[in-house]
């Protein structure tokens, strides 16, 4: 059972200029910073909410997160799907005919990981993992500009949304939202959607498993919409109805939208909502 979003990963150049945007400018604590030397990056994790940042700087020419950013340059890399019992969630995705990355679960920053190849999941690279014991809940709301930061929402574009969201529902068990309409068909886990919305094979990238698929973007959710706006007014922030967005230029190559949040419901004891 997939319980929620545990993280987005996001490649970087340099770990300290991800953390200048993530930690100084959005405020977000850094709960876990290191070096995973047989994965070949330096990472971090930052709650935002009811899910995570991941930063991630290669350290190792050969590694894959290096070959991502030569060929892509920053970005949005994967997203991180929590579970119970990763290899009893890695056998299930075997059992589907998911093709893998990974065999067997091994050790990562956010517990023992694995990895799903994105030929079969519509250019999305997912990740399971199943965090230690002793991990820390979901962030509280912080205050300030920022106050109830949080993630809402990770965008996918894919040359067939509804056979996109189909799968992740049927194949991985994420919760379907009812209706396909002009911004997409999505599904959720804990409060956090993954959005499906259509691609355009003639924009993608030639390292794509297929052209225009791939993550696109993500949707946050503030307090004060005004205030976090003003706060990056140095960031050029381009305004729309009750929204504005950060250009990828500005945001180490991901596109975010904010918008005015929800209230934050604690997860219940024991651990995090499930969808």
């Amino acid at each position: 059972m997939l319980t929620r979003v545990h993280h987005v990963g996001l490649v970087v150049r340099r770990l300290e200029d991800g953390l200048a945007f993530w930690r100084d400018t959005l405020g977000l604590p850094v709960a876990k910073q290191a070096a995973v030397r047989d994965q070949g990056v330096r990472a971090g994790l930052l709650p935002i909410g009811r899910s995570e940042i991941e930063l991630l700087e290669p350290i190792d020419a050969d590694s894959g997160v290096a070959r991502f950013l030569q060929r892509r340059g920053e970005g949005l890399h994967h997203v991180c799907f929590e579970t119970p019992e990763v290899a009893a969630e890695l056998a299930r995705a075997r059992a589907q005919a998911l093709p893998l990355i990974d065999e067997v679960p091994r050790p990562g920053l956010a517990g023992m990981i694995c990895f799903l190849h994105p030929k079969g999941t519509h250019g999305v690279l997912v990740e399971f993992a199943t965090p230690p014991p002793e991990d820390h809940p979901p962030a509280a709301p912080g205050g300030g500009s920022f106050a109830g930061l949080a993630l809402r929402e990770v965008t996918a574009r894919t040359l067939e949304p509804t056979s996109a969201a189909e799968l992740f529902a049927l194949k991985l068990g994420l919760a379907r939202e009812v209706g396909a309409t002009e911004t997409g068909v999505a599904v959720g886990a804990g409060g956090v959607r993954l959005r499906f919305l259509s691609a355009d094979a003639r924009a993608g990238a030639p390292h794509a498993e297929v052209p225009g698929e791939g993550l696109a973007g993500l949707v946050l959710e503030v307090a004060d919409l005004a205030a976090a706006e003003a706060a990056l007014a140095p960031l050029r922030p381009r305004r729309r109805p009750d929204a504005f967005q950060l250009d990828p230029e500005r945001c180490h190559g991901v596109s975010l939208d904010f918008r005015r949040g929800r209230p934050l419901t604690p997860p219940p004891a024991g651990g995090p909502s499930a969808a």
